[in-house]
């Protein structure tokens, strides 16, 4: 899932990163959240029946987890405050809000999850999608000749107008589709919004619009759920001309 990809993507960098220390202060960070319908853009409430927006906390790095005791910090609050203060040890977090019952027996949606920097950062946003969701992926660039690995430099995308291209089309209306466009050197992306259904995804790299220099396998009946359901479509490599 998301949080596992993103979470090893990270680890390695935020260990030289972080701004934790044997001393480490408590800083506060706060939380928003608010609810979308995907068909109509319209902002909706809280859901019949779940009550309560649980914020985790999850420590990114070995500093920051040991200061924290090695536990995900989780603060409830309740969904219609729209927003939650929590108090946690300086440092780097992956932190999410979780819609669910008071007791947690019942979840309704997680949100995505925002990478906290508390040396920077002392608020977040997070958007929950009623009738939709999103995909996520990680991806490499490779000689399509040779199939040794290059990087984004190799490739020539490292300019302004290059991009990593990830289209979503819609398997019962191929004339909806999203087009969303990436950093190369990121290696990695969450599409924008998608509304529930089954897809067909094509990533490609571009080192201009419409300079196209490679293209993944469409990746075939990748579906998204709602409510806010975040489908890992695994690691992709993109074969570069």
């Amino acid at each position: 899932m998301k949080n596992l990809v993103l979470g090893a993507l990270l680890v390695a960098a935020a260990s030289s990163a972080a701004c934790t220390s044997s001393s480490t202060p408590n800083v506060t960070v706060t939380g928003h959240w608010s609810f979308k319908h995907i068909a109509d853009g319209a902002p909706r409430s809280c859901p019949t029946g779940f009550d309560t927006a649980t914020i985790f906390a999850q420590p990114v790095d070995s500093e920051t987890a040991a200061a924290n005791g090695g536990l995900i910090s989780a603060d409830l609050f309740n969904c219609s405050d729209a927003r939650g203060t929590v108090v946690i040890p300086d440092g780097l977090y992956l932190m999410s809000v979780r819609i669910e019952t008071h007791s947690g027996a019942q979840k309704y949606a997680d949100s995505e999850e925002v990478l906290i920097d508390t040396a920077t950062d002392a608020a977040f946003d997070v958007e929950i999608l009623d009738d939709g969701g999103y995909f996520f992926f990680t991806w490499t660039l490779a000689n399509k000749a040779t199939n040794a690995k290059m990087t984004c430099a190799d490739a020539a995308l490292t300019g302004s107008t290059a991009s990593i291209d990830a289209v979503s089309t819609l398997v019962s209306n191929m004339n909806f589709f999203k087009d969303d466009k990436y950093t190369c050197s990121d290696h990695y992306g969450t599409t924008a919004g998608l509304p529930a259904g089954t897809y067909t995804v094509s990533v490609s790299a571009e080192t201009r619009p419409g300079n196209v220099v490679g293209v993944a396998p469409s990746l075939l009946n990748k579906v998204i759920t709602a409510p806010n359901g975040t489908t890992d479509l695994g690691h992709v490599v993109i074969p570069i001309d």
